[in-house]
């Protein structure tokens, strides 16, 4: 084969060949070097090798060959292409001496740009998994079994308390600090490793500290790692960690279960864990006794199952916006049905349980029978309501007898007479308000209070409440301003109940302003209601009196009430009524200064 052949065969070859004579100029290369290095066809022969790698002689290349041998494998060689960037190469290279031309190189070079990238990764990964471990202070540690060594890493000496240069026997210090109770539970996984039952095992384990001070948690993970070519394990590796912070936040845990448990099951109260389904998931023996039930009956079925009908949907609504999120838990009384049949009535409070995520899991409820509060509540009812009805009836004829004594003018009774007559006649005024405040208390307390919602010009009750209460004011010595810029304000009312809410609040306002002074009612539009405010100026209410204030039979001063008037009902009357009838109420008060007690009346239709 002609010298012409062996050329033409060199240039179509697709690895990247070139040769590179001892003036250090390219001799030869073919097409796959002009396009690693980013040449047309042809253009890098006679060029200057230093064009293209980072030499700048032939010498250059000699020098990465150490005598005797002839060839040599150079990584690392960074070449450039024709635009100026660089290209990682991998290159071997052969020298012979021609008679003729001195030194020839050829080289064989390949872009290892990709390979280069891959390690540079690898390097980046390793680095971060080392950082990881470092930071989670995982220790590792490996044994070989042929020459009984045990290597380990800083980390290890860091957690058993050891400096980094303090002279030990690794294994026996580990072995002596094993706490004595967890010397099996430590040792026999790694002997299992070593006669060849298992390939990897992992155990936790009690280790004391340096300073004998106290005990930590220790976990081990163990694998073999090599073996002779009788497949016995020569080598064990594994990583350690202190896990102590664990082993105690599962104690605690452990202890508030176990609390828990104890508080739940011994509880005096009924109380249960009930699944967003409504069925039972745990329930105490309190709750089993109230209701009648066998602990595993009552398991079976659900709360809706032992709810009295009537009483089951205001429960469902409740629980509805519990789990909407609207509100964090509910209290309502309602019947229980119990397993006999018979009705109980039971305080009920409902609080959810939540998640990882957020969301509803479960319900804790607690039951607490008032079957007998409710009961004793009733007769109460029912006797103060027989004893007001009976008060009443004989007291209306009473006022009605002083009232025509007091008119009569064909035989004028004399000044004391007159001066008793007119006592007599008070304080019966007095007695018939009283009874009529209790009778409301009680039909507010027991829900029986209906109203007749309609729409009203609020201005115009407010006018005819004021005319009705002049005398209040005349008797206090003060006077009503009415304060209302668009008098076209209508709202949803019961008139009869309104004029009750004004005369108590405008009495209030009367008793307790100073004398000579003003008692100032105001009416001004808000979003969907209407806001009516009754303001004077007096001693204002004391603040340690002011969480009370709408109690029933709360008065601040009783002597001062006494002087006044007043059953110390009023003021819960009419927070009953102001919110039964869909509006708000409070007030604003500084001791010494000005009173202002507003409510505010719908201006939407009642749901």
């Amino acid at each position: 084969m002609s010298d012409q052949s062996i050329i033409n065969a060199f240039k179509h070859i697709r690895v990247a060949l070139m040769i590179v004579g001892a003036s250090g100029r390219i001799l030869h290369c073919n097409r796959a070097t002009d396009r690693l290095f980013g040449y047309d066809v042809g253009a890098l022969q006679g060029r200057p090798v230093s064009d293209v790698l980072a030499v700048a002689s032939a010498q250059d290349l000699g020098a990465l060959i150490e005598p005797p041998a002839i060839d040599a494998i150079v990584k690392g060689m960074t070449g450039r292409m024709r635009s100026g960037e660089p290209v990682p190469l991998g290159i071997q290279m052969t020298v012979w001496d021609d008679e003729q031309h001195g030194a020839q190189y050829a080289l064989v070079m390949r872009d290892v740009t990709a390979e280069v990238r891959a390690e540079k990764q690898a390097k980046e990964t390793l680095r971060r998994a080392q950082s990881a471990i470092k930071g989670a202070r995982i220790a590792v540690f490996e044994y070989d079994r042929t020459t009984d060594t045990v290597n380990v890493c800083e980390i290890w000496r860091e957690i058993l308390g050891l400096g980094p240069t303090e002279e030990v026997n690794i294994h026996e210090e580990w072995r002596a600090r094993l706490h004595p109770d967890d010397r099996e539970v430590a040792l026999e996984p790694m002997m299992e490793c070593i006669a060849g039952k298992r390939d990897q095992v992992n155990c936790d384990y009690r280790l004391r500290k340096r300073d004998g001070s106290d005990w930590m948690w220790i976990r081990s993970d163990i694998s073999v790692t090599e073996r002779d070519r009788d497949g016995n394990p020569t080598r064990l590796s594994g990583v350690m960690s202190d896990i102590t912070q664990r082993k105690n936040v599962e104690k605690a845990l452990r202890r508030s279960m176990d609390q828990f448990k104890s508080a739940f099951e011994s509880a005096a109260v009924g109380m249960a864990l009930v699944g967003l389904d409504g069925r039972f998931l745990q329930v105490n023996p309190a709750l089993c006794d109230l209701l009648g039930y066998p602990l595993e009956d009552l398991l079976k079925t659900g709360f809706q199952a032992v709810t009295h009908p009537d009483d089951l949907q205001r429960d469902l609504s409740q629980l509805e916006l519990l789990m909407a999120g609207q509100i964090s838990t509910y209290q309502l009384e309602k019947r229980f049905i119990r397993a006999n049949g018979a009705v109980m009535w039971g305080l009920l409070s409902v609080g959810v349980v939540k998640d990882d995520d957020g969301q509803a899991d479960h319900f804790v409820s607690q039951v607490v029978d008032v079957t007998e509060q409710r009961r004793l509540a009733e007769l109460k009812s029912e006797f103060v309501s027989t004893v007001s009805h009976e008060l009443r009836t004989p007291l209306t004829s009473i006022l009605g007898s002083l009232s025509l004594l007091s008119s009569m003018d064909a035989e004028p009774l004399s000044d004391e007479a007159q001066r008793l007559l007119y006592i007599a006649e008070q304080n019966g005024n007095r007695l018939h308000t009283l009874i009529n405040d209790v009778l409301d208390f009680e039909k507010f307390s027991a829900g029986q209070m209906r109203y007749e919602l309609e729409r009203y010009r609020i201005v115009g009750l407010v006018e005819e409440s004021v005319m009705a209460n002049l005398a209040s004011a005349d008797r206090f010595n003060v006077r009503y301003e009415v304060d209302c810029p668009d008098r076209t304000l209508a709202g949803y009312v019961d008139p009869k109940r309104f004029q009750q809410v004004m005369a108590n609040l405008l009495s209030n306002a009367a008793k307790f302003a100073r004398n000579d002074s003003k008692v100032d009612i105001a009416l001004r539009p808000e979003k969907h209601a209407i806001r009516i405010s009754v303001c004077n100026d007096g001693d204002g209410i004391p603040q340690s009196f002011q969480a009370q204030l709408f109690n029933p039979f709360s008065q601040a001063d009783a002597a001062s009430t006494r002087s006044r008037g007043g059953t110390g009902l009023g003021l819960s009357i009419t927070k009953q009524i102001v919110e039964q009838t869909g509006g708000e109420i409070g007030f604003d008060s500084q001791e010494g200064g000005r009173t202002c007690f507003w409510f505010t009346v719908p201006t939407r239709p009642p749901a």
